[in-house]
């Protein structure tokens, strides 16, 4: 097993790694830049009062009350120009203010906005790509042999990770019950149903806690590896201070 992977390996789980981790972190904070905006426009419309001409289109207005309906009409502009503009303005205004001021999110808050798809699918991977090296690094080294790695390679992330930590776990040294939740949430991404579209909502506090165990578990494999490398539980930390910094 170890003839077939190289250095060249090693260095594309490690590049993998950490465009994982950035991308991560990328979709998180366009989230919360998203929520942020919406906060900010809601209060900007209160500014904002419709005309008499919008409440006479408001008024003539006839939608379907049901929702497939609604999903099936041409629905027609109710609003004039001006005020279309004026709530273009407040958005873009609200965007801007997004970008450059901070905001204090609450630990419960749930965050909703779409790209949380892209946070937990990267940030699974993230992991998962860890995993997958540490393995590589526990054959080479012989602490797995060539059979037990070919097959445990190829079974669940928590399989692979209870494989890895077997000891520890018994030792309660280790624990793997966020992590288990994180792959439980990029499950609802990936089957991405009617259910799971309106139920995946994680609280700040819940990224949180997969955040600083995330960050015990790849200690643990940094200690057994030695590599000669940027420490990716340092990496995660700092980006943990600053989502901490920016938005809590």
């Amino acid at each position: 097993m170890s003839n077939k992977h190289e250095i060249e390996t090693y260095s594309k789980l490690q590049l993998g790694g950490a465009f994982f981790l950035q991308e991560s972190f990328h979709y998180l904070n366009t989230a919360l830049k998203y929520e942020f905006a919406s906060i900010l426009f809601s209060e900007e419309l209160n500014s904002i009062e419709p005309s008499t001409e919008d409440r006479d289109i408001i008024d003539k207005t006839n939608l379907p009350v049901d929702t497939v309906g609604i999903l099936q009409s041409n629905i027609p502009d109710i609003l004039t120009n001006e005020t279309s503009d004026l709530m273009s303005n407040a958005w873009q205004k609200s965007q801007f203010r997004a970008e450059t001021e901070k905001h204090k999110f609450g630990f419960n808050h749930r965050i909703d906005s779409i790209e949380i798809l892209g946070h937990l699918n990267n940030f699974g991977f993230f992991i998962e790509t860890l995993v997958n090296r540490h393995l590589l690094f526990l054959n080479q080294t012989g602490i797995i042999d060539d059979f037990s790695y070919t097959r445990i390679s190829i079974s669940r992330i928590m399989e692979r990770l209870i494989y890895i930590f077997k000891n520890d776990l018994s030792n309660n040294k280790v624990h793997l019950n966020e992590i288990k939740n994180l792959f439980s949430l990029r499950n609802k991404t990936v089957h991405f149903t009617a259910d799971n579209a309106i139920a995946l909502k994680p609280k700040i506090s819940e990224l949180l806690q997969i955040y600083t165990q995330s960050v015990k578990v790849i200690k643990k494999f940094e200690q057994k590896e030695k590599f000669n490398e940027e420490k990716f539980s340092s990496i995660l930390e700092n980006k943990i201070t600053e989502i901490k910094n920016r938005w809590t």
